[in-house]
């Protein structure tokens, strides 16, 4: 069997549909293909204009949607879609229809509980038999699904917070190490290293914090009529979960904070005022997300006219 997962590359939610790959396939099985949040489309258009994608037995995306016309190709291409299985839990790509094919499966909520990638994978693959149930991998998929959807805040989980340390910290290929080693504690678990590098990026929060503070700016934006006061920021993508709270405590009368990400091409936007859609802000932009959080690209000729009229110059050079 030949497998090929494409997944975010982003956050801890896209890599779990790759550490649970890695337990369901074995190495000479798999192919794991990082995506960026806005690329996953043109990725995998790429396999399949080249036909590439007809070598491969089961095909999944995860954490991520493609769009059409691509949707409509792969639905009428009967070889591609009985192998092809997309699990996505982002609400825009429900309201963009992009869920009416049998081959695309978007779960936002089921039961009362937020769903994210990797739950909705490791779902998938207990039901078909590809992998087992484990006290590990329940734990470690419940710990990624907490910090991908919020949950841990209101859990006060803050382990699933360090687990997101260790991966913005180290990066894709050493993050799936240091899970694999987890296994053999049988929960997730930061050994001394890990420690080490918790409590560094602990220590140097507040004053790089303080540091994207001081680039904020306030304007306001008009969705669907009503006026909401938003903060732009520059910062590094890995402060991104990290700077709303951050804003809070400085009382700032913003009800949404965006944030150029200055390693990266994405607009992203966290509520402050939790009546706040950040999902109806990306969107005007191009973008997609939830009610807590999205993001658009920051190339959007949308949003660079918006950023120009607000402030006079152009976004690139804030990057």
């Amino acid at each position: 069997m030949k497998v090929l997962l494409f997944t975010h590359s982003q956050d801890i939610d896209g890599i779990g549909s790759i550490v649970l790959a890695k337990e369901a396939f074995s190495s000479e099985e798999l192919t794991y293909v990082p995506c960026k949040t806005f690329e996953i489309t043109s990725k995998v258009n790429e396999l399949y204009q080249v036909k590439k994608l007809l070598e491969y037995d089961l095909i999944f995306v995860t954490d991520l949607c493609i769009k059409e016309p691509l949707l409509s190709l792969i639905d009428n291409d009967k070889n591609i879609r009985s192998k092809f299985r997309v699990l996505d839990h982002h609400k825009t790509e429900i309201d963009e229809g992009n869920n009416k094919y049998s081959f695309v499966d978007i779960i936002v909520e089921q039961n009362g509980v937020k769903e994210c990638g990797t739950s909705l994978f490791y779902k998938y693959l207990i039901q078909n038999n590809f992998i087992k149930p484990s006290q590990f991998f329940n734990n470690f998929t419940e710990f990624t699904r907490q910090y991908d959807v919020w949950d841990w805040k209101k859990n006060n989980n803050e382990k699933a917070r360090e687990l997101n340390i260790i991966f913005e910290e180290l990066g894709i290929e050493k993050y799936l190490s240091i899970i694999e080693n987890m296994k053999k504690y049988n929960m997730v678990y930061f050994d001394e290293y890990c420690r080490k590098i918790i409590d560094s990026y602990n220590t140097s929060l507040y004053k790089e914090l303080s540091k994207v503070f001081s680039t904020l700016k306030v304007t306001e934006i008009y969705i669907q009529n009503k006026k909401i006061n938003i903060g732009f920021v520059d910062t590094l993508y890995k402060l991104r979960n990290e700077i709303p709270d951050f804003i809070k405590m400085k009382n700032v009368s913003v009800d949404v904070i965006g944030m150029n990400i200055l390693d990266g091409e994405t607009i992203s936007y966290r509520n402050i005022n939790k009546d706040i859609d950040c999902a109806k802000i990306a969107e005007q932009f191009g973008g997609k997300g939830h009610k807590d959080a999205g993001s658009n690209p920051k190339e959007n000729e949308k949003f660079k006219e918006f950023w120009k009229s607000k402030f006079n110059s152009d976004i690139s050079k804030n990057a």
